[in-house]
């Protein structure tokens, strides 16, 4: 069984030690990052340690334990033990990576197969019966189309032997330094190379630049080769165990100096005096004049929760536009004081898209702050549906799924709510667009985007949102037994979704909701008309011969039936036998 969405997003985790007690202490994961100053001592370990590890990770893909490589690297590259656990550890989490990639990849192009294919079924059919009955409509663009399904035929056979090829390969790739720069050494002149000893220096310096360190909360320093020490103001420093075989160019160890400020040195210095690991990575920006920077990753002390269930709840709707966000009372009504509010979706540069983003989650955190009660959002996963966008119509779809705002969208809003103390509560989008615009919609004066984030607020609180009796009674000869035994909570609301598309009732259309209910009805009785009264077909059955045999007689002491009547009232069609 997978994880949960919030489980797979949140920072939170429990201490390894225990308390005298027995529990664990809750806590809370944080990033801090820093510029440091330079040092050669960065360029010769960095690109020393990229090295090793892809020969760790080689190492794995043969089949090696990641103890067995912890141990032969010390001697094999004389480096510390320290060194080679984390490179090990680096390794692993790298060839993890490369196993989940190979599955999400045999996972998209299944799903682009399918899809595909279906479409393609569609295509050829709908092109047969215009073939078969040519007229200048039909005939129009006619050998376009069927070019077009000539490629896709293509294109999807393509992607079959590309899954084939990849469901029996029995190893792993991966480019480290990227397959665009390592592609560029075969056109030298038009990547603005000169010599392929040029581009040599970039490959090795992409390639580079970069190591990690496990921290460990029981030695000096809380990280056993780079450990962290409070200077003085806000200027820590970090002090690396060099490797062995570096020794007799920098000596036993390296010490550069970086500074923090604000609340990361509050979580900083909590993390030293309460012997919590620190974890260290060190890593060169090349867009930043290749600039030395320091990522610490530690635990602080977990924010207690404040929200409640009984002070209402805020409810998240996100759309292909807009993140709607509204506020729930406890009794499940909207406050009438606050409008509903609407955030349009961030557009523009990678940047720009991700600082609106967290103002908006800013924004949202702050109003659960003020009213002191969680947030649900949708629990929604579109892995499946992006991998089939292709062969979608919809741009708006598209494009809402293609983007990455709705995946960052969450990971922000659990992060920031976190570490206020509010509760995020994800829940399922079950009907909720339906049932808002049915029930409340036309009620409080929403769109339907707002009254479909009231709907996933209420689900969150414990609320069952049953079909109306209005509708009940009304369309009753239209529904199962069972959903009016239950209120119609399940198939109910299915069936209610499918007359809305089949009679093509638009979302303004229902804050007329009588007008729509009485034109449900009509169509629905039409309906069952249409299908109770068939025409019979002229002729007998193919045993007859295409004539009539007429009525059979009756055995001996069956009594014979006569025609049966049919009935029609305001509600529906009612078969009755005399």
């Amino acid at each position: 069984m997978g994880k949960s969405l919030l489980s797979e997003l949140t920072h939170r985790s429990y201490s390894k030690t225990k308390n005298p007690d027995g529990t664990r202490t809750p806590q809370l994961r944080v990033g801090i990052e820093a510029r440091i100053d330079y040092h050669p001592f960065l360029d010769d370990w960095g690109d020393r340690y990229q090295s090793i590890m892809r020969t760790a990770l080689n190492a794995l893909l043969q089949g090696q334990s990641e103890d067995n490589i912890e141990k032969s690297f010390q001697s094999r590259f004389d480096i510390d033990w320290a060194w080679a656990d984390s490179i090990a550890t680096d390794a692993k989490g790298i060839f993890d990576s490369l196993i989940e990639a190979r599955a999400l990849k045999i996972k998209a192009l299944n799903d682009d197969l399918v899809a595909g294919w279906k479409s393609v079924a569609t295509t050829i059919e709908l092109m047969s019966q215009q073939l078969a009955n040519p007229t200048r409509k039909n005939m129009k663009g006619f050998a376009k189309r069927l070019m077009g399904t000539k490629s896709k035929f293509n294109r999807l056979e393509r992607k079959q032997v590309e899954k084939n090829e990849l469901e029996q390969a029995t190893r792993l790739h991966i480019c480290f330094g990227g397959a665009k720069l390592f592609n560029a050494q075969y056109h030298l002149e038009e990547n603005g190379y000169s010599s392929h000893n040029e581009w040599r220096v970039d490959w090795e310096k992409k390639r580079g630049g970069n190591f990690y360190s496990v921290g460990k909360g029981s030695v000096l320093g809380n990280n056993p080769v780079a450990k962290i020490f409070y200077i003085d103001d806000d200027i820590f420093s970090v002090t690396f165990t060099v490797p062995r075989y570096l020794r007799g160019d920098y000596g036993d160890t390296v010490s550069v100096e970086f500074e923090v400020t604000g609340q990361r040195k509050h979580n900083l210095l909590y993390a030293l005096e309460s012997d919590k690991p620190v974890t260290v990575q060190c890593f060169r920006r090349e867009h930043k004049n290749d600039q030395w920077y320091i990522h610490l990753t530690t635990y602080v002390q977990d924010v207690p929760t404040i929200s409640s269930r009984n002070n209402g709840c805020i409810g998240i709707d996100l759309n292909a536009e807009t993140i709607d966000v509204i506020y729930i009372k406890r009794d499940g009504n909207p406050e009438r004081c606050r409008n509903a509010l609407s955030f349009p979706i961030p557009t523009g540069t990678t940047g720009t898209k991700v600082a609106r983003l967290r103002d908006i989650v800013c924004e949202i955190v702050k109003l659960a702050e003020f009213y002191q009660c969680p947030i649900a959002c949708e629990n929604l996963d579109f892995s499946t549906k992006k991998n089939q966008l292709r062969h979608s119509v919809s741009k708006e779809y598209n494009r809402m799924l293609t983007g990455f705002i709705y995946d960052k969208f969450r990971s922000y809003l659990v992060v920031r709510a976190e570490k206020y103390g509010i509760e995020i509560l994800f829940k399922s989008p079950f009907m909720t667009s339906v049932i808002g615009m049915v029930k409340y919609m036309a009620k409080y004066g929403l769109n339907s985007a707002s009254s479909a984030a009231m709907v996933i607020a209420r689900r969150a609180m414990g609320f069952k949102e049953f079909i109306p009796q209005k509708w009940l009674k009304t369309l009753s000869s239209f529904f199962e037994p069972e959903d009016s035994k239950d209120g119609g909570f399940a198939g109910g609301w299915r069936r209610i979704s499918a007359w809305l598309k089949t009679f093509c009732i638009r979302r303004p259309q229902l804050f007329q909701l009588d007008t729509v209910l009485r034109f449900l009805l009509d169509s629905l009785v039409t309906q069952s008309q249409k299908k109770t009264h068939k025409r019979r077909k002229p002729g007998g059955s193919s045993k007859s011969g295409g004539k009539r045999t007429g009525r059979a007689k009756p055995t001996e002491g069956q009594v014979p039936l006569e025609r049966e009547e049919v009935v029609v009232t305001n509600i529906g069609a009612v078969t009755v036998a005399p």
